[in-house]
């Protein structure tokens, strides 16, 4: 069986990187990044509604954020100037949904508590980093560059507290599955 951990570290290392090179479009594109989540999300244990709405919404944030990749690739703004702020708030949402889907899952009070409290911190710190960077144009042009770059360290923040999640829900899979292995023989 597939880890499905593995799969939303993805998604979250495409979704938050952008790698624009030498002045081509992003290397590392954010539909392929929900893609690797409803892939992930449809790989978990749980047959939970929380699961179905989670897959869904990844699959509607994939068609959007094709949309918005299309500016980079071909200059043409579909969602206009608004996309990309309001892209980051569906993207906040659809973290909510992963993260109840998440607290449903496992029967591992020590992982329940881990997850609930990464949910807490990761919240916090995304809430504070898109209000900064939504406000940051109404500094003066010499401090928006900075404002804008403290609202992203909030946002790297979060995403820090999430894959440290995967990575202790991953070793969590895979014990679960070593036991189920040695369990049949």
């Amino acid at each position: 069986m597939k880890n499905p951990y593995e799969y939303l570290l993805s998604g979250m290392g495409f979704v938050f990187i952008d790698l624009n090179a030498f002045g081509l479009p992003d290397i590392l594109p954010d539909f392929i990044g929900y893609l690797l989540f409803a892939y992930g999300i449809h790989l978990l244990p749980s047959f939970h509604n929380l699961k179905r709405w989670s897959k869904n919404f990844a699959i509607i944030l994939m068609i959007m954020s094709f949309f918005v990749e299309l500016y980079q690739w071909l200059g043409y703004q579909i969602l206009g100037e608004i996309g990309v702020q309001f892209m980051q708030f569906l993207f906040i949402v659809f973290m909510y949904w992963v993260f109840q889907l998440l607290l449903h899952i496992h029967n591992n009070k020590p992982l329940e508590a881990k997850t609930f409290k990464t949910y807490q911190k990761f919240m916090a710190f995304m809430l504070c980093g898109f209000v900064i960077q939504a406000f940051s144009i109404n500094f003066d042009a010499s401090m928006r560059g900075n404002v804008h770059f403290i609202g992203s360290l909030f946002q790297l923040l979060s995403s820090l507290l999430f894959i440290n999640l995967c990575r202790t829900c991953n070793e969590y899979f895979k014990k679960i599955k070593e036991n189920k292995v040695h369990s049949l023989e």
